[in-house]
């Protein structure tokens, strides 16, 4: 009985091991294997480590469970390779950038990158240059330019270059964002403006005073200027005395100019209320040889472009036009801006630009060319005269030869070929023009010296000029660039190709060749006036834990050295009184940094310690500092 007894509780135990049961439920019915095809859902005790693609191939949409938050899609490979320029993370693989062009996109890959450009400056005055940057939400980028090793500026959105800034300069553009790079971009613009006028000169003021060249009231007294420079000027009469200038302020300059240069005289970046007239006198203080009073009908602003007959001095006179009535406005300014400059140089077409835009004059538009010979082969028969001329308002228009002409008699110079279009300007007798070709009508388009702009004159008032009446008229008015000299006007030949002779051996197809001699090159630029110094300034930034004297936070005065320690890696800069950055650093394992920049004599600079917010002046004289910090800052 004992022996049954122990084989009945063996056979239990092991029935009970072999028979499953649901976790706290021993008396429950054996789980039934599931049908094929029916999701099993299985919860692992441990969490396995995410593995790659490939080892396990990518689930399909549908297994996903609903409301189940999926891992971020991998962002496409196309975010990380690098742009057209790279490799460019040096200054001595710096990608060229052209000028007045919008160029990239960029990208910042790999995520430590920094992207050096290369600009070509062209020595210009008063030309500046502007670098923009426009980049995605995701970068925090930061820009320096260096020439060599000194720092010409640094900006976060945009840099400014002064006209004095020429010559090759690198750009280096670095990312401040620590989040990551990828599917981001940037695009640089580098623009060539003309410098803004002067915060003296365009801070509004209740009395505004006269300006530098004053007083420059006669030809006597005129105030010398150069070319190529930008001028910020007034009528704002230098006398205080009330009624001093009773019939306005005018001003008298004297520009010294080149023979066979075309220059171009205007004033632009008028004040409210302003209006000038340009006159222009060669050879006599007494008789203008050009002039102009508006540059666009209705327009305020002047512009005329003149040859220089001979090397010398040109007289220029700026009269307002309301003369001496003093006009009522809300502010009482009456400043202006004048540049003299050659035709050929860069000034010179973006000062074009800027006065088409003041005086809402549309760019010129060049006119469709007139075919005057048939195809050929075309199979037309061949009469041995030129086509016949298309008439007036069928849109084309016509053309006559090219060349030099005279106005025979008073006449006004329009901008369209209409009795009642706006009037440019007004041309005397005997004023020298030259034709352009086309012919709308009784409407012959000239060229004139007296306007910047080409017009329309009537037929009538016109007669060509020849070689010897050419030589004898020209007096002290200049003529333009575009006039073919006598020696041009020579080598005007007629071709008769013998393949398009008619068989009667008469021409069919005459062609015109006019030969023009060009301006001659501008000499080349001298050098820029040595305007600023080197200034060297080595700074020594200490740590002291006993408190500097004064009570201040920062202390000049020495310690002793077994009270101070070296401290490394501290970015110092030397900055403006404007808070430009002029030259940064930091600071060696010996708490020591150079700072060097050129500057001008009597310059306020500052040091500035961006760490701790901490900013001082320093003297010009003043060689060596010594900058205490107390350690509780570090």
């Amino acid at each position: 009985m004992k022996y049954l007894t122990v084989l009945i509780v063996v056979a239990s135990v092991a029935l009970s091991l072999r028979m499953p049961f649901p976790p706290g439920a021993a008396h429950a019915q054996v789980e039934e294997t599931p049908v094929l095809g029916e999701p099993v859902m299985v919860t692992p005790l441990i969490t396995p480590a995410a593995t790659t693609p490939s080892d396990l191939g990518a689930p399909p949409a549908a297994d996903v469970p609903r409301g189940a938050t999926t891992a971020p899609t991998a962002r496409p490979a196309m975010a990380n390779v690098p742009d057209r320029c790279e490799p460019n993370d040096a200054a001595a693989v710096a990608c060229p950038l052209p000028l007045d062009a919008v160029s990239g996109p960029f990208t910042i890959v790999p995520e430590d990158d920094q992207d050096f450009f290369l600009l070509d400056v062209p020595q210009e005055a008063s030309i500046q240059t502007v670098i923009t940057v426009r980049a995605t939400a995701g970068l925090d980028l930061f820009l320096t330019a260096r020439q060599s090793e000194t720092l010409v500026a640094s900006g976060a959105y945009s840099l400014t270059l002064a006209p004095t800034v020429a010559g090759s300069v690198v750009l280096r553009v670095e990312n401040r964002d620590p989040r990551p790079a990828a599917d981001e971009q940037y695009r640089l613009e580098v623009r060539r403006e003309i410098v803004p006028p002067s915060q003296a000169s365009s801070a509004a003021a209740v009395a505004p005073s006269p300006d530098a060249l004053e007083n420059n009231w006669s030809f006597v007294t005129a105030a010398p200027i150069a070319v190529g420079v930008v001028y910020d000027l007034s009528f704002v009469c230098p006398d205080p005395r009330p009624d001093a200038c009773p019939g306005g302020d005018h001003d008298y300059l004297q520009v010294p100019v080149k023979a066979d240069v075309r220059y171009l005289v205007a004033t632009f970046d008028l004040d409210l209320g302003v209006d000038t007239v340009v006159e222009l006198f060669w050879g006599d203080s007494t008789v203008a040889a050009a002039g102009n009073d508006d540059y666009g009908p209705g327009g305020m602003l002047a512009a005329l472009s003149w040859t220089a007959p001979g090397d010398g001095v040109l007289g220029v006179r700026i009269a307002p036009r309301n003369g001496g009535l003093a006009q009522h406005g809300a502010e009482t300014k009456a400043a202006y801006r004048l540049a003299v400059a050659p035709i050929a140089s860069e000034l010179a077409r973006k000062l074009e630009t800027q006065i088409r835009q003041q005086a809402n004059v549309p760019p010129p538009t060049a006119l469709p060319t007139r075919v005057t010979a048939p195809a050929v082969g075309s199979g037309s028969p061949s009469t041995g005269a030129p086509p016949a001329a298309v008439p007036a308002g069928n849109g084309t228009p016509e053309t006559i030869a090219t060349g030099p002409a005279i106005i025979v008699q008073e006449t006004v110079l329009r901008r369209e070929p209409f009795a009642d279009a706006p009037a440019l300007t007004t041309l005397a007798p005997e004023t020298p023009v030259t034709l352009r070709g086309p012919v709308r009508g009784l409407w012959v388009s000239v060229e004139s010296a007296a306007s910047i702009l080409p017009g329309w004159v009537r037929f009538s008032d016109l007669q060509r000029a020849s070689e010897v009446s050419e030589a004898t008229t020209t007096t002290g008015a200049a003529a333009p660039s575009s006039q073919p000299s006598a020696v041009a006007a020579a080598a005007t030949a007629t071709i008769s190709p013998a393949a398009s002779t008619s068989p009667g051996g008469s021409s069919a197809l005459a062609v015109q060749v006019a030969i023009t001699t060009l301006d001659p090159v501008l000499p080349a630029p001298g050098p820029a006036p040595a305007s600023s110094v080197p200034y060297t300034l080595a700074v020594t930034v200490v740590a002291s834990n006993r408190p500097p004297g004064g009570g201040g936070t920062l202390g000049f005065a020495t310690p002793t050295p077994d009270m101070r320690q070296p401290v490394g890696r501290v970015r110092v800069q030397l900055v403006s009184v404007f808070g430009d950055v002029l030259a940064e650093g930091l600071t060696d394992v010996a708490g020591t940094v150079q700072l060097r920049r050129d500057v001008r004599p009597g310059a306020a600079l500052h040091i500035r310690m961006p760490a701790w917010g901490v900013e001082m002046p320093v003297d010009l004289d003043q060689k060596t500092l010594i900058v205490t910090i107390p350690e509780e800052l570090l």
